[in-house]
Order: structure tokens, then sequence, then C-alpha cells
């Protein structure tokens, strides 16, 4: 079966080089540049940046450019790039009448599933890191080596996760999976993520979140700020990370399970 996974990723990325899809690739990777660039040409306007270069101004731009980064690339890129790979996997398949050929054959479908998520991982984290190695020194903290450090492990760790997810909603419900993944990325990970109550925990960004504090070393950790820890949690890194490649693990094989005894129809079926 591993020489299935292996022709199935090298055939989507060998159908991935075309002009619309580079195009897109290109986009993402340009996305927080600009966004970071135009940040930077308002705030030279501002006159407090342009006559105070006090500790608390530099510290307060830190925060908020490594906050704004983090939302940009570990979060919007991942996600956005994930989401349009590895949600249509199987509606893709059924749309092109391809799947009865597929499913016929020995471990077919699995092998069709894994190598798709392979793929739109290894996809999604070249420009997620193209946009962030620009947009880091663009942004000049004063300790870009860090910021970049630590959100190139976010990245390595948010596509992952965020493909596993969207390739489960693309098996469960094929034909409307766009609809369920964007369902799910507003309520779940856009609004539940910030609830300060247990079920946050069950997100992916609530895990990524806690890990920027701790390896961006922002001042959000405070003793008194209690409801604020209920956001970012007081567990350990290993924790966090385990919890995330757990996640990954238990969302594929649900997805490999339900593709393995599921029955999908094809659209010729569909129209008899």
């Amino acid at each position: 079966m591993i020489g299935s996974i292996i022709a199935v990723f090298l055939f989507e990325w060998k159908r991935a080089l075309t002009f619309t899809r580079m195009l897109w690739w290109v986009l993402l990777a340009a996305f927080p540049v600009f966004i970071i660039g135009l940040i930077r040409f308002i705030a030279s306007f501002d006159p407090r940046h342009a006559m105070e270069s006090g500790e608390a101004i530099s510290e307060e731009w830190r925060e908020l450019c490594a906050w704004l980064i983090f939302a940009l690339v570990p979060m919007l890129v991942s996600m956005l790039g994930t989401l349009l790979w590895t949600t249509p996997a199987i509606s893709a398949e059924l749309e092109r009448r391809s799947w009865i050929y597929l499913a016929v054959r020995p471990h077919g479908g699995t092998a069709v599933l894994i190598g798709k998520y392979l793929a739109a991982v290894t996809w999604v984290i070249p420009p997620a890191l193209l946009g962030l190695s620009i947009a880091v020194p663009l942004a000049q903290t004063g300790d870009s080596m860090r910021i970049w450090w630590s959100m190139t492990r976010l990245v390595c760790l948010s596509a992952p996760s965020f493909a596993a997810i969207y390739l489960l909603l693309g098996v469960i419900l094929p034909k409307r999976a766009m609809v369920l993944a964007v369902a799910y990325t507003l309520l779940f990970e856009l609004v539940i993520s910030f609830v300060p109550a247990v079920i946050n925990k069950l997100t992916v960004q609530y895990r990524l979140r806690s890990l920027v504090v701790e390896w961006c070393e922002l001042s959000f950790r405070r003793p008194t700020q209690t409801r604020i820890m209920s956001l970012i949690g007081n567990e350990s890194i290993q924790t966090h990370i385990n919890a995330l490649f757990i996640m990954i693990a238990a969302m594929l094989l649900v997805s490999i399970f339900i593709l393995r005894t599921r029955e999908f129809s094809t659209s010729a079926e569909s129209d008899i």
C-alpha cells in the first residue's frame, strides 16, 4: 500500500503544477507579506514611533507583530490552504466518476486518502514558510529569529492538524464538504476556541495559541489574568504538541474507518 500512497502523492503534486494552482500558491505566500508591509507603512506615519523609542513601545510592537503573524500564517494560510486541498479529496473522485475503480482495488481508497493528505500538507507548508520568511524580517520585531523559528514550528503543526480535520469532514459529507468545513472553521476555530471552558481544548487554535505564547515568550501569561489563562491554558509545551499529534492520528484513523465501511455513490448512480 505504501507504493500506492507514493504514487497518489506524486500524481497529486504533478497535477498541482498548473498555472492556476501555482497562482494560488503565490497568493498564499504573498498575503501575509502584504498585510505586514501595509501595517509597517502605516506605522511609519505614527508620531509615537517617530518620536518615542522606549522599551514599552518596542515590546508593544513586538507582541502586536507576533500575534498578527500568528493569525496570518499558522492560522489563516494553513487553514485556507488545507481547506481548499483536502476537503474535496473524496468529492473530486466522485465527480470524476473514478471512485468505483479506486474502491475495487485493494486499499485503493485508503491510498488515495493518505496520498492526498500528504500532498496537501507538503503543498501548504512551503508557501506558508516563504511568506513567513519575508514577513518576519519586514516586521522588524527585534528578535526576528526567535519569532521565525517559533512560527515555523507552528506551521509544521497547524498544516497537518487542519488537513486531518478537513479530510475527515470531506469523508463524512463529500457532497457538502466545503459547506461543512467552512461551518466548522467559523464555529469551532473562530468562536469556540475563545470560549473560556473545557470545550476550547478540543480546537487546534487553542493548542497553537498556547504554544505561540510559550515559544515567543509573550507577556500574555500573568498570574492575575485568570480569564486569559483559560484561553491559553497552563499545560506544558509537550502536552500541547502531544495533543495535536493525537488529534491528527485520531482524525486520520476515523477517516480511513469511515472510508472502508461506507458506500459512496457516484454522480452517475445518483442520477439514475
